[in-house]
Formats: C-alpha cells, structure tokens, sequence
C-alpha cells in the first residue's frame, strides 16, 4: 500500500530560465536520503494562467512513504537566496487539507523579551491610550495594524503582567 506526500513550495521571485541551485539542493537532498520517499520537486510557476507572471516561484512534488521530516530539513537547509520568503505546504495521505510545515518569516518567532515593570507601564498606557483616548477614528487599523477589539485584548494581557 502507498502513503503519499504532497507538498508544495513557494519560494523568491525568480526570472524564468535562471539556474535554480536552491531547488537543486533540495532534490539532491532528498535523492541521497534513505526516507526522501523517490519524488522529486518540479517549478511550475510558468504554468499558472492569467495575464500576469507569478510573483513568486511554485514548485511540487508527490513522495512515496517519505519522512516528512527528511522533507522540512532538506528545504530548511537548502541554499535560499531569500529564505523569509520560502514556504513548505505538505498534506498526507490521511489528511484533508495542506499544512504550512515551514515559514521563513517565522525562522525565529517566537521572540523573548524582558520588560521591567516600567517599561510594560509605558506599553500599558500607550495601548490603553490607542484604545481608549485617542480618537483615530477609521484609521485605527490603517495605523495600527489590528483592530480596536484585537489591541483591547492585548492591552488586558499586558495590564494584567503590568499589575502583578
């Protein structure tokens, strides 16, 4: 019985026809390994319909009982030239729907910070200042990047660490 991979990567934006070392790395990867599952990624960027040209690159693939972790590593130490841009969509067999298994925006999230207590006052009574004082009208997700409901719920966590 078969178990198959499907995954799908996206990547930089890339002219067609260059040297593609990056997707290379990750075949050549997966060729050598013992559980690369006998697939091997394919671009098809150029296939995609419209009038415009993909801003991105697309490659696929389809594995047969590979490790899926063999998969993440050879993409996670492929040579990226922009690796906060490469995405690793993969569905198994069993499942429904694809999962992103690699972000390169989040390489190095989540992040620790160290506040005092001072400083989470200030963060406390800018938040609840946003929220509360100024008046930004309908511009408050424009210039802060969430919406009033999403800034209160930070500002009520943020309160509370600021209290105890």
């Amino acid at each position: 019985m078969s178990r198959v991979t499907n995954a799908i990567i996206t990547a930089h934006v890339g002219a067609q026809g260059e040297a593609d070392p990056e997707i290379d790395f990750v075949n050549r990867f997966l060729r050598e390994s013992k559980s690369g599952g006998w697939g091997e990624f394919v671009e098809v960027s150029r296939h995609a319909g419209g009038t415009k040209h993909m801003e991105c690159r697309v490659y696929l693939s389809a594995f047969n009982h590979a490790d899926t972790n063999v998969i993440i590593e050879a993409v996670d130490r492929a040579p990226w030239r922009d690796k906060e841009m490469v995405q690793l969509f993969v569905k198994e067999s069993e499942e429904e729907l694809f999962h992103v298994r690699l972000d390169g925006h989040a390489v190095n999230w989540p992040k620790t910070v160290q506040l005092s207590r001072n400083e989470l006052g200030i963060i406390n009574n800018a938040l609840n200042e946003v929220c509360n004082g100024i008046d930004l009208e309908s511009e408050f997700h424009t210039r802060m990047g969430c919406t009033v409901e999403e800034a209160r719920v930070l500002l009520a966590k943020i309160h509370a660490l600021a209290s105890e």
